[in-house]
């Protein structure tokens, strides 16, 4: 029988998650709570209601069909309260403008290998293949095996984006059909990690120290966000972190942007971020790809 998961969406003709054309898929589920998360869809393992306030016709229907009070619907607005929401999906049937979905659903590996396959030509020609996110991927591991399996399989090149917050032997597993590995790195101080994305860091630490030990292709990611982790801590703490690593990895500074901010009141949820926090640029960052430069690591701004 072939394996189950969550998945909230697929992203054909990727260009920013690995070599080449891929798809990216992209699963449910993570154990971190990052503030400046874009993808909040990928939290909760169960499917979410999301609204599109600008398809909403404040008819009222999905309140009546809702026998938990989920939706407060006016003339001028319509708020969702989702404490208390069973997932039934009602409300959904009952929108007459499809402003309302059911964010996340359960697809076999054959099925996502099925969207996936669409594009295996251009995947030959540029060199792509299947990029695994989230959400934290791993957060389903007996999915992301099976899917890592077929495409592999099937030659495809495979990468997968992680925090890199899970078991080692989940992450053995993994590499062995795997080419290369995108490693989210927050922070290097593990009470400033905490403090910004809900866990520690000493797992991850340790697991990037043995992965580059191993030697398994990897990049390390660092989101840059001001107020966050965007201080000179971090980025002294980042040099001393490259420096203990047996091989250290490219490095891609990752400018914090505010394309996932509308995101959060669609899910009924209060963004964690303050809405005054500013986006960031690749002039921002410079000063950092200097001294990472100047240390001798390889880097460039994404």
């Amino acid at each position: 029988m072939t394996a189950k998961g969550w998945v909230f969406d697929i992203q054909r003709f990727s260009l920013h998650d690995g070599p080449g054309i891929r798809t990216t898929v992209f699963l449910k589920g993570c154990p971190l709570r990052c503030a400046w998360c874009h993808n909040p869809e990928g939290w909760e393992t169960r499917p979410q209601i999301r609204l599109s306030l600008a398809l909403c016709a404040h008819c009222g229907r999905c309140a009546e069909a809702c026998e938990r009070g989920c939706h407060r619907v006016t003339a001028q607005d319509h708020a969702l309260m989702l404490d208390d929401c069973a997932r039934c999906g009602r409300c959904v049937a009952a929108c007459p403008s499809g402003a309302l979905e059911m964010v996340g659903s359960r697809m076999t590996a054959d099925a996502v290998m099925a969207v996936v396959r669409r594009d295996a030509p251009f995947y030959a020609t540029s060199g792509g293949g299947m990029t695994l996110s989230g959400g934290e991927p791993l957060a389903q591991p007996a999915f992301a095996l099976a899917l890592l399996r077929q495409a592999r399989a099937e030659r495809m090149h495979t990468v997968v984006e992680t925090a890199a917050w899970a078991a080692w032997e989940t992450l053995v597993r993994v590499a062995k059909v795997t080419d290369l590995f995108l490693v989210d790195l927050k922070h290097t101080d593990s009470a400033r990690h905490e403090a910004v994305t809900g866990v520690r860091a000493e797992r991850l630490h340790r697991n990037v120290s043995r992965m580059s030990e191993a030697g398994w292709p990897m990049r390390l990611r660092v989101p840059w966000v001001p107020t966050q982790n965007a201080e000179p801590a971090f980025l002294e703490g980042l040099v001393s972190f490259l420096r203990s690593l047996a091989v250290p990895p490219p490095v891609e500074l990752m400018p914090y942007h505010r394309l996932g901010a509308g995101k959060w009141a669609a899910l009924g949820r209060a963004a964690p971020m303050p809405a005054d926090v500013p986006a960031a640029t690749e002039a921002d960052v410079q000063p950092w790809l200097e001294r990472l430069r100047a240390e001798g690591f390889a880097c460039r701004a994404a």
